[in-house]
């Protein structure tokens, strides 16, 4: 807790995304750990970074751990990696020109780059650069055409490797936005803000999205190019290309022209069954200008003379009628494939008319069931899930290739039915969760299977949902819950009166009371949470919070949202009992966090979060709350006094180190002869709202945990209620205090929870470490066992005695725009 702070945070973003680059990364500089964390659960469950054991391999037939299977996990939709043309192609160039042709491209290219680059240009009808893959091509082309006078706009859901590029820009202080995904009416409003202030204004988005195999609305693309003259389309047709098209040029060409304020980008993979990427131009100039410029052009190896020559005749077989009969011939089986579906009534999230498909299920854990069973059945398939997309929307994704057959077609949808309903019903959910959370028709799916009812034991547990805390037994709620601290269940109830009928609506909680019983009526679970406006920069770098705030100035709302979280808006400390050796714990657990996800879609909540666990709680529950759809996050730490057993100043002094004995000697009790401190409660009107004006002092300059501010019917509470504590520091000769603390007692705890300061005096005498040094003296002269300084400054807390404690969260949200945006800001 630094000057410029609150004691107290009492929020926590969250996350998700259909690509992890643009949404881990500002939630959480740990985003990399969460990813690992994800990956390795993957792989621990058989469905991540496998290989294959096959001796050779020419069909959809795979071995994996001695199992062979019928891969439906395959982009190369036309099947041409198998072809003899291409491996002929494969082996001429190798024999003619090696492995290798190792020279940057600014020096000198192999003879062969300039023949693909032109059989390439006969298929597109327009200038181009193939690069060694498609990632690079967007890292050379992107910093180059987009000008410092330019704007850019990014659908959510555009390809990483794009986004990857937009970093560049950002470097460069070029503006970026980001509108929902696919949303034409969001982009054309933001291009009318824009087009009065920059050059051009790019928008970023793919041809055909990877992940839910929907596509960009092209139509409405190609009206708003030919409406607004400021607005250029950049788009990544990567998934698009060869089977959609004349001679394979893709789905984006397939359904509009090449538009002269276009850049198409696409992979000479997947389809094309070579390497590399293509960057598309609308002119030769900008194609020169990369070419020139670009900077993986320059410094970045070639396409090597191997897969050269698979280009060169996979670009001469696009132009051959031979393409035309795979091209119908996928083309039916995908037809078929969205036919089979809709008569199995297995729902796909968007029906489109591409090879890749993906089928609705929800939380990773029943979809790691599902693909599990599929493999049981002799198939692979791709699990769909968090961080590719949301966390509760997981799902089934799989391809239809030139090479499957419809009997192998045929089997392998039949299975993933079977498949589909048995893992619902295994990990307890159902056909109407997936339309709930998808937001879907509801539907049923039969199968002539006898379906146990291994949740009949769920029936023995009780679960109660109250939303006051007066109808819960006091007694059993202090004894599991209310020793630590603000969770009394007494102070709880006035919390509730604080954060009812409020007129603003940051200033409103609602309160809800979750309890789990055994047959027995022994407690499982015991719990509270609540649902409130937060905002969304809420632990933004505080160079980010500052300019949203400016943009709040407009817009109050700017970026703010409901969230459901345990415990409330302003309390801290353990709000979550979990009985972990009753054999049944989980279910819980379980139970919990389906209400919390209820009221969160009920109150169209966008992030659920569950605080606030210790190092080694949060390690023990890992595994458990990943399975039901959240990811641990680290807290800032918390600070502690632990030890409180000392009878004298000389004994107090003696539980410091030498380093913190001295800097207690040279930056507080140096000071503290200036001071006079007053426990007394303010009385009058203008006392009170003085030790408020100090706490607003601190709030308006609180960035680092940037919080709304607090409602002044809540320190009206803390002056009545004997349970909080009123810390006031004067320097001697003044009427008007310079610091306050407001903490709360809960039996042997004390509870420091809001400081306020006057900053005229903070340097010159070193209001806030002294007003810390007062808080020991105070929780010492209580009686108290342990004083809980809240998070951050630790340093300055750790001059008083404190010790640090690792402090986490688990973490779920179900919208992750603003997020996005806010890294955008950054």
């Amino acid at each position: 807790m630094k000057p410029s702070e609150t004691l107290f945070g009492n929020t926590l973003v969250a996350l998700t995304n259909d690509t992890f680059f643009t949404i881990i990364k500002p939630i959480m500089s740990k985003g990399i750990d969460t990813l690992n964390q994800i990956i390795v659960d993957g792989i621990n469950r058989g469905l991540a970074q496998r290989s294959t054991s096959d001796e050779n391999i020419s069909g959809v037939q795979i071995t994996i751990d001695n199992q062979h299977l019928t891969n439906f996990g395959s982009c190369s939709y036309l099947g041409l990696e198998y072809n003899d043309t291409l491996k002929e192609g494969v082996k001429e160039a190798v024999e003619r020109y090696g492995t290798q042709f190792s020279t940057s491209r600014m020096y000198l290219s192999l003879g062969l780059y300039d023949e693909v680059e032109t059989e390439l240009g006969k298929i597109f009808q327009k200038p181009l650069i193939a690069a060694a893959s498609t990632t690079l091509g967007h890292l050379a082309t992107l910093p180059v055409i987009v000008e410092d006078e330019d704007a850019v706009i990014l659908d959510l859901q555009v390809h990483s490797s794009v986004q990857m590029a937009t970093q560049i820009l950002k470097a460069r202080k070029i503006p970026i936005y980001i509108i929902p995904h696919n949303s034409m009416e969001d982009l054309e409003n933001k291009v009318k803000q824009l087009q009065n202030k920059h050059k051009k204004i790019w928008y970023l988005a793919d041809g055909v999205y990877s992940m839910y195999g929907d596509v960009a609305p092209l139509g409405e693309l190609e009206r708003m190019l030919n409406t607004y003259k400021q607005f250029h389309l950049y788009i990544d047709d990567a998934h698009g290309m060869g089977w959609a098209g004349e001679n394979g040029v893709g789905y984006v060409r397939s359904q509009i022209a090449h538009h002269d304020k276009m850049v198409l980008a696409t992979s000479l993979n997947k389809s094309f069954a070579s390497a590399g990427g293509l960057m598309v131009f609308p002119n030769q100039e900008m194609r020169d200008k990369v070419r020139n410029c670009g900077s993986t052009l320059i410094f970045s190896g070639p396409i090597q003379p191997p897969m050269l020559g698979a280009a060169l005749a996979s670009a001469k077989l696009h132009q051959q009628t031979e393409l035309t009969v795979l091209q119908q011939d996928l083309k039916e089986k995908i037809a078929y494939v969205n036919n089979r579906l809709e008569e199995l009534k297995l729902p796909q999230y968007c029906p489109s008319d591409t090879p890749l498909f993906f089928i609705c299920v929800g939380l990773p854990k029943i979809t790691y069931n599902i693909n599990n069973r599929m493999k049981e059945y002799g198939f692979y398939l791709n699990t769909a899930a968090f961080p590719a997309v949301p966390m509760k929307k997981s799902g089934v994704r799989f391809m239809v290739t030139a090479h499957h057959t419809y009997e192998e077609i045929d089997d392998m949808l039949y299975h993933l039915q079977r498949a589909y309903v048995l893992g619902l019903h295994e990990e307890g959910s159902s056909t109407f969760e997936v339309a709930r959370v998808f937001r879907l028709p509801a539907f049923e799916i039969d199968i002539e299977q006898n379906i146990n009812n291994s949740q009949g034991q769920d029936q023995a547990l009780q679960e109660e949902l109250h939303l006051s805390i007066d109808a819960m037994n006091a007694d059993e709620w202090d004894h599991l819950l209310g020793q630590e601290g603000c969770h009394s269940h007494k102070n709880i109830q006035r919390l509730q009166q604080v954060f009812s009928n409020n007129a603003l609506k940051e200033d409103n909680a609602q309160f809800y009371f979750h309890k789990v019983t055994d047959a027995h009526n022994e407690v499982v679970s015991l719990a509270f949470f609540s649902c409130g406006w937060v905002k969304d920069d809420m632990f933004a770098d505080a160079n980010v919070s500052e300019k949203v705030e400016q943009m709040r100035k407009i817009d109050p709302y700017y970026l703010t949202s409901k969230q459901v979280m345990t415990g409330s808006l302003f309390s801290m400390g353990k709000s979550i009992y979990l009985n972990q050796e009753h054999p049944r714990w989980q279910q819980g657990l379980e139970k919990l966090i389906q209400q919390m996800q209820k009221v969160a879609e009920q109150e169209n909540a966008t992030k659920l979060m569950l605080r606030e666990f210790d190092a080694e709680n949060k390690d023990a529950l890992r595994t458990t709350m990943l399975e039901l759809g959240l990811v641990d996050y680290k807290l800032p730490n918390n600070c502690v006094v632990e030890n409180m057993t000392w009878q004298s100043d000389e004994a107090y002094h003696k539980t410091l180190t030498s380093k913190y004995r001295y800097s207690l000697r040279k930056e507080i009790l140096k000071y503290a002869d200036r001071f006079e401190v007053s426990y007394e409660k303010p009385t009058t009107e203008l006392e009170k709202r003085t030790c408020f004006e100090l706490y607003k002092n601190v709030f308006d300059k609180s960035f680092e945990m940037n919080v709304f501010e607090l409602p002044y019917k809540l320190f009206e509470m803390m002056y009545d209620d004997p349970n909080y504590d009123i810390i006031r520091l004067y320097l001697k000769g003044n009427t008007d205090p310079v610091g306050v603390l407001f903490s709360h007692k809960n039996g042997a705890m004390y509870n420091a929870l809001l400081v306020g300061l006057n900053y005229e005096y903070v340097r010159e005498y070193n209001t806030y470490k002294q007003i810390l040094y007062q808080a020991v003296v105070r929780a010492k002269a209580l009686g108290c066992k342990t004083l809980d300084l809240a998070f951050t400054a630790e340093m300055e807390k750790k001059k008083v005695g404190a010790t640090i404690h690792e402090t986490y969260a688990f973490v779920q949200a179900t919208e992750h725009l603003s997020y996005a945006i806010l890294d955008t800001i950054q």
